[in-house]
Order: C-alpha cells, then sequence, then structure tokens
C-alpha cells in the first residue's frame, strides 16, 4: 500500500482543461461511494477547488487509480497526462502539506484552502472511507498548516483570491468609487468579495444568486441590494463591474444576455470578473467591443504583486514540512514494524493452538473422555504459549535485565506484586 496524490492544477492545467475536471460538491458523496467499493484503494478524500482536483488515497495501483480519475470525467489517460501528476510516499506527503499551508496554490500563503481540505475531509469521514492511517495523517496536516501559519509571515497581509479579483475590477475601471458592483454567487468567496469591496467603500451592492434565499441572508449580512435571480438580466443593466463565483456546471451569463445589457447601457464599459470554475461567463463575451473580461488566471499577475517577501516564509515553511513529513514517514515505519510484530506473534499462536487441537481431535477419536481431553488442551496449551516468555524473562533476571522485566509487567498488564519476605 502506497500514500498517493494524483490530479491537476493552477500550475500544470490551464482553465479550460480544469474546468473539466472538477468533483461537484453535491456529488462528492457518490464519488467517494465508488472509491469504497474499489478493492484497489483503502483509504481516501478529494479536494476539489477552483485551482485544482486532487484525490488522496491509499492504494495498491496507481496506475488504476489513474483509470478511475479520468473516467469520472469521461477523458482518456491521453488528454489528461499532459496535465496530471503524482506523487507517492514521502513526495505525497509533503505534497500535502504544502497545499493545506497555501504554499501551492495560486495566492501564496492563502488561508481559504485549509478550510476546504477540512471539508473535504470531513466528507470522507462521513462516507466511511477514512481509517487510522489518513485519521492520523490529516490530523498531522492541519497542525502542521497551523504551526507554520503561526510561526511565519506566509500569511502576512493576506491575499486571496477575492480581493486579488476586486483590486483587478479596481485596475480596470475609471472611477472605480462610483461604480455599481453586480456580485453573483453566494459562498464563501463571494462573502470575501462583498468585504473587500465594503472596505474599498463600494456602496452600490448588487447580490444575484439561485437561491434567492442565500442572497437575501449576505445582504442582510452586509447591507446591500439582493435580486432575485430572474432578474439577472437587469442587473447586468445596472451593473459596471460584475464579479462572480458560483459552483454553477455550465455558464450563467451569456453573449446574448451581455449583448443586450449593453444596449441598454449605451455600450458604457463593463468589466467581468469570472473567478469561478468551471466559468460562469461565456467566453465569446469578451467579443462584445465595450467589454471586459477577466478569469481567475488572469489574476496571476496582480497576486504575483502582491507577494513580494513572502518567498522567504514559503523557504522556512518548506523546512518545516519536510522535517514533519519526516517523521511521519518514521512514524509510518514503526507502525508497520509493529502491525508485523502483531502479524508474527498471532501466527504463531495460531499455530500453537491448531498443533494443540489436532492432539485433542485425535484423543477424542480414540474414545478419551471429551473433559479429560479439554483439560489437557488447555494444560498443554498454556504451557507452550508461556514457555517461551518464561525462558527469556529468566535469563533477563539472571543478566540484570530488570528493564525487561518492567517492560514484560506493562505489555501483559501484570500488578505489581509485593515480595514475600524470605
Amino acid at each position: 500500500m502506497s500514500i498517493t496524490v494524483c490530479g491537476l492544477n493552477h500550475k500544470t492545467a490551464p482553465l479550460h482543461i480544469r474546468e473539466q475536471v472538477v468533483f461537484p460538491v453535491e456529488k462528492l458523496p457518490l464519488y467517494l461511494a465508488d472509491l469504497q467499493q474499489n478493492e484497489n484503494i483503502q483509504e481516501a478524500v478529494i479536494l476539489s477547488t477552483c485551482n485544482r482536483s486532487e484525490l488522496y488515497c491509499e492504494v495498491d495501483d496507481v496506475e488504476k487509480i489513474l483509470d478511475w480519475y479520468c473516467r469520472q470525467h469521461q477523458l482518456d489517460r491521453a488528454t489528461l497526462a499532459p496535465y496530471l501528476y503524482t506523487y507517492q510516499d514521502q513526495a505525497a506527503i509533503e505534497h500535502m502539506m504544502q497545499v493545506a499551508s497555501g504554499i501551492d496554490s495560486m495566492i501564496l500563503g492563502e488561508s481559504q484552502i485549509l478550510g476546504q481540505m477540512k471539508s473535504a475531509f470531513s466528507e470522507s469521514c462521513a462516507a466511511g472511507i477514512v481509517g487510522p492511517l489518513f485519521n492520523r495523517l490529516f490530523q498531522q496536516i492541519f497542525a502542521v498548516a497551523k504551526e507554520i501559519r503561526a510561526n511565519t509571515t506566509i500569511g502576512a497581509c493576506p491575499v486571496s483570491v477575492a480581493s486579488a479579483a476586486v483590486g483587478l475590477a479596481k485596475q480596470t475601471t475609471e472611477n472605480f468609487a462610483a461604480a455599481t458592483v453586480l456580485v453573483i454567487g453566494a459562498g464563501d468567496t463571494v462573502n470575501l468579495v462583498i468585504r473587500y469591496l465594503k472596505s474599498q467603500s463600494i456602496n452600490q451592492i448588487l447580490i444575484v444568486n439561485r437561491s434567492h434565499e442565500n442572497a437575501l441572508a449576505l445582504a442582510n449580512q452586509h447591507q446591500i441590494t439582493a435580486l432575485p435571480f430572474a432578474q439577472l438580466s437587469e442587473a447586468l443593466t445596472a451593473a459596471d463591474i460584475v464579479i462572480t463565483a458560483t459552483g454553477s456546471p455550465l455558464p450563467i451569463v451569456s453573449k446574448a444576455m451581455v449583448a443586450a445589457a449593453q444596449i441598454k447601457r449605451q455600450q458604457k464599459p463593463i468589466t467581468l470578473v469570472d473567478i469561478a470554475v468551471p466559468r460562469d461567463v461565456e467566453a465569446s463575451v469578451a467579443e462584445i467591443e465595450t467589454v471586459k473580461v477577466f478569469c481567475i488566471d488572469d489574476l496571476k499577475t496582480i497576486i504575483q504583486h502582491n507577494l513580494q517577501g513572502r518567498e522567504h516564509a514559503a523557504d522556512k515553511a518548506r523546512e518545516v514540512i519536510q522535517q514533519k513529513t519526516q517523521d511521519f514517514i518514521a512514524w509510518i515505519h514503526s507502525f508497520e514494524a509493529v502491525a508485523t510484530t502483531i502479524s508474527a506473534y498471532r501466527k504463531q499462536i495460531e499455530n500453537i493452538c491448531q498443533s494443540e487441537l489436532e492432539k485433542a481431535s485425535r484423543q477424542l477419536q480414540r474414545g478419551e473422555h471429551p473433559e479429560q481431553v479439554l483439560a489437557f488442551f488447555a494444560h498443554a496449551f498454556m504451557n507452550k504459549l508461556l514457555h517461551t516468555p518464561s525462558v527469556q524473562l529468566r535469563q533477563a533476571g539472571f543478566e540484570g535485565r530488570f528493564d525487561i522485566l518492567q517492560l514484560a509487567q506493562e505489555l501483559f498488564a501484570i500488578p505489581q506484586l509485593q515480595a514475600e519476605p524470605i
């Protein structure tokens, strides 16, 4: 068995590939149930965000798990091969810790990924596909991420996809402070977008979401205006900036919709920042002359500008991760050694038991009384069971190795006995 990571992310795959390789949160229990039926897998966690889709698992055959990964998205291996990566054991654990710590994120040090990983782990626990190994591993991962955030400056002056989206909109919009902003969606990212907009003194903020109830909740929290999803076209007509981050599998803002809005707006420029994966805005919207469309990959420039000075903190974090990974690998080896020892000891006892059972069976076949056979079996089994430990303990006492005697007392839970007076 090997701890394995397979997947793709913003570093290895462009947006048009990433938006085809998504594990929708509403279908996650189905994916996990399918993994649970896979004989090749012992434990598994699926992490799917706008910038990565990764499977963490304990497997026998990596090739089979790659086939499973590609099959879920109805894509063949040849199509995905240039974008996929796999890590095993130490490299896999290091990668998972880097992801949780924000080191592998598009935005170095961003904190949202840790919450996403915790949610992914909880989903797998609920699905019953997390065992002792992954339970220990993920608790260690979360502890390392917390330690890095507390002891390095990796999270100083936090940058997020939400803040970068607002920053990009500000850079590309004249008279930003007076703009009307439409946000589409009602998840954590949109919540952050609204917070950053409010911090920039933007007061004209509209929110639209398929679930009007969720939109109203955010609107009441931030004192902005919520519109029903059916009024999306009217909202586009009113907006100078649109920032969208929904979980829709298909675009919700079409070229025809934006073109109609622009006619009503008399072709006044509008900026759309789409930070959803898959994209919320049809790519063809960019063909409209008075419209600027940006996707999540367009945020990289502004993100890099805000990350100056963090690479030193990232190097420190990688050192911590490397050491913690080695510690965990050492724990795995010790765990395996213990398991191997227990298995060998169990086999030894089973052999003794089987041998004595065969003797007892022959005695019964000869017609000996069952009670006598049972008594003989119990006596012989106990003697053989205790023979080797007794010899070893006597030898340890003779050699003055009292630590062995104390260890035996702990191992077999033998109560402390008072020595009888001579």
